[in-house]
C-alpha cells in the first residue's frame, strides 16, 4: 500500500512538472574552454552567459584570435551578461591571476588576426563603491596615476553631469591594463571600463618601463 501511494505521488509530480528533475534551460551550460582560454563561438557565448564565467590566459603573447575560437577576419564579439547574473573573469597573467565581476566582455581584433585589446565594464550604482575598485587599480593593477586619488565621498551625487577620465595605464600584473571611469554625479553611478592591451607595442622594454613609472608608454 504505501509502494502504491509513493509510485502515485512521484508520477504526479512528473506529470505536472513540480521540479523532481531541473528544468533544461535551467541548467547551466559548462565553459567551454581551450587552452586556458573561454572560446567565443556561439556556444562558447551561450556557455559563458549561462555559467557566468569566463577565463583567459595572458601569459603568452600574441594572442591569435583562433585562440578565443574567432575565425580569420573576424570583429570579434560583445558578450552582454543576463540582468540577473554577472559573469566572474579570470586573467592569468604572468604574474599571478587577476579577477573581476562584469556585465560587458568585449573582444577586439587587431594586425595579422591578432586580438587588440579585452574590454571589461565594471558598474558601480554607488560611485562610492568603486573605493576599493581604485584601491585595487593601484595595488593590483599598478595605475601610477591613480595613487594619489581622492576617495570618493558622500557629495558625489550633486547633480553636476558627467565625466570621462582616463588615468593612463598599468602593468604590475605583467599585462597591461588600462581604464575609462564615467562618473555620473547625476545618478550617483561610476562606470570603469578596462580594457586589456596585448598588442606588441605596450611590450618593448621601453614601452613597459614607462608604464610602469609614468602610466604611459
Amino acid at each position: 500500500m504505501k509502494l502504491r501511494i509513493v509510485l502515485t505521488a512521484l508520477l504526479a509530480a512528473l506529470l505536472s512538472g513540480c521540479g523532481m528533475f531541473p528544468d533544461a534551460h535551467s541548467i547551466e551550460k559548462e565553459e567551454i574552454v581551450a587552452n586556458g582560454n573561454s572560446q567565443f563561438t556561439p556556444e562558447g557565448i551561450e556557455a559563458i552567459k549561462s555559467s557566468g564565467k569566463a577565463v583567459f590566459d595572458f601569459t603568452s603573447l600574441p594572442m591569435d584570435m583562433s585562440a578565443l575560437g574567432f575565425s580569420t577576419g573576424s570583429d570579434g564579439a560583445l558578450v552582454a551578461a543576463d540582468s540577473d547574473k554577472l559573469i566572474d573573469v579570470r586573467m592569468t597573467t604572468p604574474h599571478g591571476v587577476v579577477e573581476m565581476r562584469t556585465d560587458t566582455i568585449r573582444v577586439r581584433p587587431g594586425a595579422d588576426n591578432t586580438v587588440d585589446h579585452i574590454d571589461i565594464f565594471i558598474n558601480y550604482p554607488d560611485a562610492q563603491d568603486a573605493n576599493a575598485e581604485i584601491r585595487r587599480a593601484v595595488d593590483e593593477l599598478g595605475f601610477v596615476i591613480l595613487q594619489d586619488a581622492e576617495p570618493i565621498g558622500a557629495d558625489f551625487k550633486d547633480g553636476s553631469g558627467k565625466e570621462q577620465w582616463n588615468p593612463g595605464m598599468g602593468n604590475k600584473t605583467g599585462t597591461v591594463f588600462s581604464a575609462e571611469i564615467l562618473p555620473n554625479h547625476d545618478t550617483g553611478r561610476m562606470t570603469f571600463i578596462y580594457s586589456v592591451h596585448l598588442a606588441g607595442k605596450y611590450y618593448t622594454p621601453e614601452a613597459e618601463a614607462g608604464i610602469a613609472a609614468t602610466g604611459k608608454p
